[in-house]
């Protein structure tokens, strides 16, 4: 979910790094736009960005770049992002 006091809308993550998401998304976003992310993967873990920053955008697809993240959630993420590397079979978000 993205927060831009709107309400919840609807996004897809289509890619993950330990620094950022590519997403496509309900809500048009511009450069440079700050925004924050709660994100709920597929094991009901939830990963809270409270800051990103869009880095690009192309209609409904865009990417952020996470700005500012607990250590916790960096690790959690980090732990995630290993684990799919290591399985080779595609995992949707």
């Amino acid at each position: 979910m993205l927060s831009k006091q709107l309400g919840p809308p609807l996004n897809t993550v289509w890619n993950l790094s330990c620094t950022g998401w590519r997403l496509f998304g309900d809500l048009p976003m511009r450069l440079w736009e700050s925004l924050s992310l709660t994100v709920t993967l597929p094991n009901e873990q939830r990963i809270v960005v409270p800051e990103a920053v869009v880095r690009w955008s192309r209609g409904q697809e865009f990417a952020v770049e996470n700005l500012a993240a607990e250590v916790h959630t960096r690790a959690r993420l980090q732990h995630y992002v290993k684990r799919l590397v290591q399985e080779p079979t595609e995992i949707v978000l």
